[in-house]
């Protein structure tokens, strides 16, 4: 007969309560400190190498482990092919807590975040084991020239859905960003036009593929970095057939995103292939017309 799960005794919700306080006091007091000091560099330095996690849990990360380069769970390292010694001590995040429940409309069973907790997570010095992917390559910006037209195609697909494009300088180190509360996309300054193109192809990818994507799913952490996986495929398919490499940026990229899981890239192929057909029958027709108005009457 299959056991019943134990409730948590009130000393052991206290308990939690208490350790969710005090890594909550000790994230307040850090970030009080670091934005009002040099210590903001710092920490823009470091956020950069932690792009998956919230605000919070990158900060938690820099308290405890200021020289940390990549964190991951037990399993996670395991299933990297790397072992974390005996005696590290994990360091503490917040991982959400799902729940199920019945949609009162549909009746569909749904899962929704109830909650936090503290789970740990170890950085990779605190591991032996196998060489990871993005030990050996990281994604390099592009150079050069975009293939004409293809970026007007792009911000056509984008003001088609609503969203208006905007040129401006880089807040947090990224090449540009998607704001579905705005109905905005994002290009930062200063980039290549090869690059500029790039990225407004991966942006594109997101605003079609995950913008009204509501769903939760258990690793709000996987979530995210599927959802990369997907955005920079799509803008490596579409450049591929306009001509444009991006390998030195795109491969790096979506290795490091799917922590070097072929399996993880070969499971979002549906989703990626039916998102770059759709904008390459925009941008291929209106290479088209632009080439028919060439064409002598």
């Amino acid at each position: 007969m299959a056991s019943k799960t134990r409730k948590p005794s009130a000393a052991e919700i206290a308990r939690r309560e208490e350790q969710l306080e005090a890594a909550h006091e000790m994230l307040v007091a850090k970030t009080a400190a670091l934005v009002t000091s040099e210590g903001w560099a710092e920490y823009l330095a470091f956020a950069a190498r932690f792009r998956q996690y919230s605000f919070n849990n990158t900060m938690l990360i820099l308290i405890q482990c200021p020289t940390a380069t990549r964190v991951a769970s037990y399993k996670q390292w395991a299933a990297m092919g790397r072992q974390v010694r005996k005696g590290e001590k994990g360091l503490q995040i917040f991982a959400p807590m799902m729940r199920k429940r019945e949609d009162e409309k549909t009746g569909e069973e749904k899962r929704y975040v109830s909650g936090f907790r503290l789970v740990s997570v170890f950085d990779v010095s605190q591991t032996d084991g196998d060489a990871l992917p993005d030990d050996v390559a990281r994604p390099m910006l592009l150079d050069g020239e975009d293939p004409e037209g293809l970026m007007a195609s792009l911000i056509k697909i984008a003001n088609l859905h609503g969203y208006l494009i905007r040129f401006g300088p880089s807040t947090r180190g990224e090449n540009g960003y998607t704001s579905p509360s705005e109905k905005m996309i994002q290009i930062s300054e200063g980039l290549s036009d090869a690059q500029r193109t790039k990225t407004m192809c991966h942006e594109v990818a997101h605003m079609l593929l995950h913008c009204d994507d509501k769903a939760l799913t258990e690793d709000a952490m996987l979530h995210r970095n599927v959802a990369e996986v997907e955005a920079e495929s799509v803008a490596y398919i579409v450049a591929q057939v306009h001509g444009m490499p991006t390998e030195s940026y795109s491969v790096p990229y979506v290795a490091g995103w799917s922590n070097g899981k072929p399996e993880v890239v070969a499971a979002t192929a549906d989703r990626v292939l039916k998102t770059a057909k759709r904008i390459l029958e925009v941008t291929e027709a209106d290479a088209e017309e632009a080439a028919e108005e060439l064409v002598p009457a």
